[in-house]
């Protein structure tokens, strides 16, 4: 039981420090002037909806359905539409600033980032022998995780301060910095793919 709540926590924590988790939110609200509730409240809800998809599909896993393989396509494509996202939403405001896309984009961010499970969690709930050690494996990884989002979308909104000349910009860098995350977060999982068939 001790091994499988540290290893909640250790992994809630470990993969929420994946930019991807956090800094979208923080990019978006910065660039439309939220204040930091708002921006966390979105963090917070996405962890949230993170944490119950992957909760979902390992309680599909343990009834017997195998869900799995679905689980890591959306996985891989999360990077794949927070690039589209991204571009889309950079190119938009230099076309039409006033596009009703910016009122979208969070949402859509919401959507892509919550529904992606994290797979690591899957064998927790596997190596869980009774229903207690579920409970207490799946809260633990749960709570961790968006814990840690909140924590590091407040930092990051906290510490990034748009610089002057890019004043009116704002949205265009936004849609820029979601991009970049996705394309640092394909490459990342690319090289462990590749890894793991090198192994």
């Amino acid at each position: 039981m001790e091994f499988l709540a540290i290893a909640a926590i250790s992994i809630a924590v470990i993969h929420s420090l994946a930019p991807d988790h956090y800094v979208p939110f923080v990019a978006i609200g910065k660039a439309r002037r939220w204040n930091v509730k708002k921006t966390l409240a979105f963090s917070s809800l996405a962890g949230t909806i993170h944490v119950l998809s992957s909760i979902v599909v390992g309680m599909l896993l343990i009834l017997g359905i195998d869900f799995l393989g679905f689980a890591e396509t959306i996985e891989s494509l999360s990077p794949v539409l927070l690039i589209l996202i991204g571009s889309a939403y950079a190119i938009l405001s230099l076309i039409k600033p006033h596009s009703h896309v910016h009122s979208t984009s969070a949402m859509m961010l919401l959507l892509v980032i919550g529904l992606s499970p994290c797979i690591p969690l899957i064998p927790l709930m596997l190596a869980a022998k009774t229903h207690a050690e579920l409970v207490v494996t799946t809260t633990l990884f749960g709570v961790s995780t968006v814990l840690t989002i909140v924590i590091l979308s407040y930092l990051a909104f906290k510490a990034f301060k748009p610089p002057e000349m890019l004043h009116g910009r704002e949205d265009f860098v936004a849609g820029l910095i979601v991009a970049i995350v996705g394309i640092l977060s394909y490459i990342i999982g690319y090289k462990h793919v590749w890894q793991d068939n090198k192994a």
